[in-house]
């Protein structure tokens, strides 16, 4: 009995003592299912996510392109604006010297006669022959004086031609370099949003904990990368609204300089005229009084001849661009002048040519520094620290001249600067060079 008794007993404890190790087995299985599911699982999740990384890839591949193809248009318009500015300026400069002729033609024509003048020379021929010769070389005068008038007319409708092509090719420029900040900043986003997706899907391929945290670091500094450059474009933005409002101020300031002078200039010229015609009524009293006290003679002393004081150069014959708008491009050194002298011409071609196109428009030129003037500066001339483009020259705004030491500090713009749209500040010196006086 007893021995019955020890021996379930025995059997209970054996059973008893193998359970847990069933079940701690069932428990492993069943974990390792567990975890080849949750593989299986991220391995297709990560095959998805891998496709999306591929894809955007692909797009900042194709965006990247598109830049590069951008930048080379871009730098393609510039070129072809500047040559045609070149063409505008050389055509412009061309018309004014032939207005000029002429119009000295037409007024020999009114004061001598000239029309007389033909039918004379027909009637003193001595003979037929005679007659026929000068008729052909009366024929020659006229036949070229028709041809320069329309070699005129040629060269007008050439400009206002190359003007409109101007216009089209500066508003393609423009809409170019919008396109090329849009492309540039789709790029960066999507490389944020690639760099996103990337710490994403290690932070899911992470097992440990460890690793997690690190990924979850790298996934925030994603996020924060991509929040630095939208501040950046914001902060850019803001940077570019800053700069268009200081030039707009500067424009102003220049404008209200050039008024400024003009009133001077206008305010010394009535008071030289005044005091040239108190002069001329005081000086016969002071001759008639001399006669009286010198001389019985009933004869009246001559009116001496009034000194002429030196006047400023007449303004009336300027043309005026204030109203012209500025159809240089963006970025040269033509542009941002034009921007900060709105009396500066329009079509005045590259650096280079601007003396030459403002003396053609009535501007006074010449080698005086003049706070308010623009300076310009030939082929390859020294600007100080480097020497302006070999083949379009360079042209500033000047701030200001001491005279003491005989120099000049100048604002510029150009693309070769840190800040291609300027101002870029500069103290050279003024000797040797041109200026355009307001």
């Amino acid at each position: 009995m007893k021995k019955r008794f020890l021996s379930a007993v025995l059997v209970c404890a054996i059973t008893l003592s193998a359970a847990p190790n069933i079940a701690l087995a069932d428990n492993y299985d069943q974990q390792i299912q567990e975890k080849d599911q949750k593989i299986s699982e991220l391995q297709g999740k990560q095959s998805g996510v891998q496709s999306q990384i591929n894809e955007l890839a692909a797009e900042i591949e194709t965006v990247s392109a598109q830049v590069k193809d951008l930048e080379a248009k871009h730098e393609q318009l510039n070129e072809e604006t500047m040559k045609l500015q070149d063409k505008i300026a050389t055509l412009k400069v061309r018309i004014a010297k032939r207005e000029a002729l002429i119009e000295e033609q037409a007024r020999d024509a009114q004061v001598n006669g000239q029309a007389t003048s033909y039918v004379d020379a027909v009637l003193d021929a001595e003979s037929i022959s005679d007659v026929i010769g000068r008729v052909q070389a009366m024929n020659t005068m006229v036949q070229a004086n028709k041809s320069l008038m329309e070699q005129q007319k040629e060269d007008k409708q050439a400009v206002e031609t190359k003007v409109k092509a101007n216009e089209q090719k500066v508003a393609e420029l423009v809409e170019n370099q919008k396109e090329l900040e849009t492309q540039k900043n789709s790029i960066a986003n999507k490389q944020a949003e690639l760099n996103v997706l990337k710490a994403n899907y290690a932070a899911e391929q992470a097992t440990a904990e460890q690793d997690k945290a690190k990924l979850k670091q790298q996934q925030e500094a994603a996020k924060a990368e991509q929040a630095r450059i939208l501040k950046e474009q914001q902060e850019a933005e803001k940077a570019r609204q800053a700069e268009e409002k200081r030039q707009a101020e500067e424009a102003a300031k220049a404008q209200k300089a050039f008024e400024a002078s003009q009133a001077k200039a206008e305010a010394e010229q009535a008071k030289a005229a005044a005091a040239a015609t108190q002069e001329s009524t005081t000086a016969p009293s002071s001759s008639e009084a001399t006669a009286d006290t010198t001389s019985s003679s009933t004869e009246t002393a001559p009116t001496p001849t009034p000194t002429v004081t030196p006047q400023a150069p007449a303004t009336g014959g300027r043309v005026d661009h204030t109203g012209s708008g500025n159809m240089y491009s963006p970025g040269q050194c033509t542009w941002y002048v034009k921007s900060v002298a709105p009396w500066a011409g329009t079509y005045w071609g590259n650096g280079c040519q601007w003396g030459a196109s403002a003396a053609a428009d009535g501007f006074q030129v010449d080698g005086s520094p003049a706070a308010g003037s623009i300076v310009v500066f030939a082929q390859g001339q020294s600007v100080g620290t480097w020497n302006a483009d070999g083949a379009y020259g360079h042209v500033a705004y000047v701030q200001s001249y001491n005279a003491s030491n005989n120099t000049i500090t100048i604002t510029q713009g150009g693309m070769g600067f840190p800040t291609p749209m300027g101002p870029n500040t500069a103290t050279l010196s003024a000797s040797g060079l041109t200026y355009i006086h307001p």
